[in-house]
């Protein structure tokens, strides 16, 4: 499927390991221009060097703290001074602590939601106008199950992956008066060095191998790239009446009726 991405201008936040990474080398498989931002140096330049193997591509690596809105000022213009313009914006940038409710402190949690809550809600803020100028874009938001799971243990990023949720709808009612879709991706467990390493903390006398097949009833977690064809197919073209929608991808892992 030619998903008409070839000349497309994509920015990724949280590029420089795991699924934004995945996303954005899929990006340029597929001809579109990139720009990739983390806190990371080292990693966006692990990023660059595996983009630069795919012939034409085109990816720009931007070292940016999230938690900072001259950053994402800073990114946003960084990018259309190089590429032009944006089509597309990838909310991936961010994670959260698990943790045990009385452990966690006040700072945590404003800390945890300073990134991957109000890095989402910055980053969306300076692009929209960008996108609304050209009355065309798409904004996808890579959340995460934790939001329609609650878990104890996951307390801080369940809440603020239930905001971005909410968030996502209610950027889609804004973004459909400037012609730009906005959607939201759910994760499940996906095969990242952080799952890794939790993984092996929590796996205690048990083998690794079979506590990643207790994860999703299909007996194994998610592969990045997996969650990057998803996120690419819903960024282009094709998926141009998808709008609003917070897609779970999770290995059938939320039992829920809806998500």
């Amino acid at each position: 499927m030619n998903l008409e991405l070839a000349g497309k201008i994509a920015l990724v936040t949280g590029g420089s390991k795991g699924i934004g990474r995945a996303a954005a080398l899929r990006f340029a498989e597929e001809g579109a221009s990139v720009a990739v931002c983390a806190r990371g140096i080292e990693a966006l330049g692990e990023t660059s060097a595996l983009a630069r193997k795919i012939e034409g591509a085109k990816v720009l690596p931007i070292e940016a703290d999230l938690t900072r809105l001259d950053d994402v000022r800073r990114v946003v213009q960084r990018c259309i001074d190089e590429f032009g313009r944006i089509d597309i914006l990838v909310n991936n940038a961010g994670s959260t602590r698990p943790g045990e409710f009385q452990k966690i402190s006040d700072d945590d949690w404003h800390t945890d939601f300073e990134l991957k809550f109000f890095g989402y809600v910055r980053m969306a803020r300076e692009v929209m106008p960008v996108m609304a100028a050209n009355r065309s874009g798409a904004i996808v938001n890579v959340i995460g199950t934790g939001g329609l799971r609650p878990t104890a243990s996951h307390m801080v990023g369940g809440a603020a992956n239930a905001a971005l949720n909410h968030f996502t709808k209610s950027l889609a009612d804004e973004g459909a008066k400037h012609r730009v879709r906005v959607v939201g991706v759910n994760p499940g467990p996906i095969m990242t060095e952080r799952l890794r390493l939790f993984t092996e903390r929590a796996a205690h006398n048990r083998g690794i191998e079979e506590v990643y097949a207790r994860m999703t009833p299909l007996g194994r977690p998610g592969l990045p790239e997996e969650v990057a064809d998803l996120i690419v197919f819903l960024a282009s073209p094709r998926a141009a009446f998808i709008h609003g929608a917070n897609i779970t991808i999770d290995g059938g892992g939320n039992p829920g009726l809806i998500g």
